[in-house]
């Protein structure tokens, strides 16, 4: 028996083979018939009803050993930040004693702004142990400002037609380009709070045409967070160390900023998945529109019935 698309609520996926079903269908035609909005291509389907691709074993295994080594490589830092850090002790005592010490981890900061480089929580340690929690902050807000500013105009100028491009060909990254360019401020600000990582969320702000005055404004609002490892650092020196007040701060500290960061994570989940529909829908009206060629610019309001 012949089955229509999209199924209706009760098909199951067993039975249903979109891949197959657009393949064989000759009414599917996203050229031809432009008085019609064409149907969801499957990738688009599976996005709209949160359907994840079937993946291989073979993948499955690959995705399972690198979150392996991932969660192994957080809880050693973790386990042996204490270590590493007073290992490094002669080298932060030349740092704090020489003149343009404070240089030095700005620019290791800057280098690791540029994805897919990652250590900056690391490098904010050590110098909330080489300096005066004042002092060690602005060199971290510092040298974060500077990286996310050069990270921003780079892939602005070198990769804002690779950015056009993947926003067409991947859905996820399409999909989050569409939230931000049509979110407000707030959107962008808690994005840099979330767990999505600041330099990665700057590739996007860049290639999707935010304004460099907007996109500035929230990375500075979003410095706080870089307080956290910076205090984690602080209390590692001898002097305070063992004060007792000093550890209970650390700690609250600490759960703030996890608790920011999963609920800003969270929010932001929640804006795209109700900014799914009208994504789709617009790419839709451009296969309409341009014979079949989807635009990422295609700005489309989601009408009562798509």
């Amino acid at each position: 028996m012949g089955m229509s698309y999209p199924p209706n609520s009760d098909t199951t996926l067993s039975t249903f083979d979109v891949t197959s079903k657009l393949k064989n269908n000759h009414s599917v035609d996203y050229g031809r018939n432009i008085s019609r909005t064409p149907s969801p291509t499957p990738e688009e389907y599976n996005l709209l009803h949160g359907i994840k691709p079937v993946r291989t074993t073979r993948q499955k295994i690959t995705t399972y050993a690198i979150v392996a080594v991932l969660i192994g490589l957080g809880i050693l830092l973790s386990v042996e930040t204490k270590n590493i850090v007073h290992a490094l002790k002669p080298a932060t005592d030349w740092l704090h004693d020489h003149t343009f010490g404070p240089l030095i981890p700005i620019a290791i900061i800057i280098i690791l702004s540029f994805p897919p480089l990652f250590g900056q929580e690391l490098v904010a340690t050590v110098v909330g142990v080489t300096w005066d929690l004042p002092k060690a902050f602005a060199i971290v807000a510092i040298g974060t400002v500077l990286g996310e500013v050069a990270n921003f105009f780079t892939f602005k100028y070198a990769c804002s037609a690779r950015g056009a491009k993947l926003e067409v060909k991947n859905l996820d990254y399409g999909l989050l380009a569409y939230v931000v360019r049509n979110g407000s401020f707030w959107v962008i600000l808690i994005i840099r709070y979330s767990a999505i990582p600041p330099h990665f969320a700057t590739t996007v702000f860049s290639t999707v045409g935010i304004s460099f005055w907007i996109f500035l404004a929230a990375a500075i609002l979003s410095l706080p967070k870089q307080l956290v490892p910076v205090y984690i650092g602080y209390v590692m020196q001898p002097s305070v160390e063992d004060d007792g007040t000093s550890k209970i701060v650390e700690n609250v500290v600490l759960v703030l900023g996890i608790v920011t960061t999963i609920a800003a994570y969270i929010w932001i989940q929640r804006k795209i998945k109700a900014a799914t529909p009208a994504f789709v829908y617009g790419r839709r009206k451009a296969r309409q529109d341009e014979g079949g060629a989807p635009s990422h610019y295609i700005d489309v309001s989601l009408p009562a019935e798509a």
